[in-house]
């Protein structure tokens, strides 16, 4: 399971943003495009150590989030509205998988703006995942 795009289909289908958007709130994948100003990034980051036994693993994935220019109010709300669309979300199949857990490391972290002014803020998540593929391991 790609843990960064289970959560960005997660933020599409809360209305947080919309995927690969050139205009609005723009969700994309490992990557910080140049525009638009208002992005939420999402990217798979490590976590803790997958259960060599058990088909149970324990991903991080970080969610960047950068308003426009003077548009700090809104990059903290839309941070808000990330976290609140999946801190505590109920167990649920997603992208080959089933996402268990979802819990923050941490609260919004304040990165201050870029180069051409636009406000960033951070969000990490520790998830608790059952994979499809469950390889060697016994699945649950």
């Amino acid at each position: 399971m790609n843990s960064a795009a289970a959560l960005k289909d997660l933020l599409v289908t809360a209305g947080v943003g919309v995927f690969n958007a050139s205009t609005g709130w723009a969700i994309f994948v490992n990557k910080m495009p140049t525009s638009p100003d208002t992005v939420i990034v999402v990217t798979h980051f490590g976590g803790a150590n997958p259960n060599p036994k058990y088909s149970l693993d324990f991903p991080s994935v970080q969610c960047m989030i950068r308003g426009a220019p003077n548009g700090d109010q809104a990059a903290e709300q839309k941070a808000n509205d990330v976290k609140n669309a999946l801190l505590g979300i109920p167990s649920q199949d997603v992208a080959g998988g089933r996402m268990v857990s979802i819990t923050m490391a941490g609260d919004i972290s304040y990165l201050g703006e870029d180069e051409n002014g636009r406000s960033m803020r951070s969000l990490n998540f520790s998830l608790i995942v059952e994979p499809a593929d469950t390889g060697n391991r016994i699945a649950l």
